[in-house]
């Protein structure tokens, strides 16, 4: 096999553990129904069968192409080389997860707000028109989903500190 075709193996192993792991996790994710009558499927049942067939073959293309090459680097130099070229999703996805931990403290709006300005930052168009079309998709995404849709976070912590009565009531149902 040549070594275009090889670079694919952190690729392989990393479908083939994430597939095994959901096949092992299953049952905290889905659940058992049960009827009385007719003929019915879990609905796990599918997914199981695919994710066999997807950490099978994945494992198979794995063992073809984990085998060494006289002078290519080792899995893990490789792995260690690539990281350079994922900086930006390691570090969104660290602001990932400091924005949804961040929900229940500072609230909704302020952390979306300063997380989109931050990818905003990342991707170098900081500028006046790009921070007003930040505030106004953050106006939209709250009016859509606190509004229209009526889906509530736990109260704010920052808020209840701060404010009470129908100001708390009020931050904490916009912002």
């Amino acid at each position: 096999m040549e070594y275009e075709h090889r670079k694919s193996k952190l690729f392989f192993l990393f479908i083939t553990i994430i597939s095994i792991y959901l096949i092992f996790t299953y049952q905290s994710h889905t659940v058992e129904i049960k009827r009385d009558h007719g003929w019915y499927t879990q609905p796990y049942v599918a997914p199981l069968f695919g994710l066999g067939i997807l950490a099978f073959f994945s494992f198979i293309k794995l063992l073809l192409v984990i085998r060494p090459i006289e002078g290519e680097k080792s899995l893990l130099e490789s792995f260690v080389e690539s990281l350079g070229y994922y900086r930006m999703v390691f570090i969104t996805g660290i602001l990932f997860f400091v924005y949804v931990n961040a929900i229940t403290i500072i609230g909704f709006t302020l952390s979306t707000m300063l997380f989109v300005l931050s990818i905003v930052w990342l991707s170098r168009l900081i500028s006046a028109i790009w921070v007003l079309n930040t505030f106004i998709a953050v106006a939209l995404i709250v009016l859509i989903f606190r509004v229209g849709v009526n889906i509530w976070i736990p109260d704010v912590a920052l808020y209840e500190k701060l404010f009470s009565g129908e100001t708390l009531w009020f931050m904490n149902k916009y912002f």
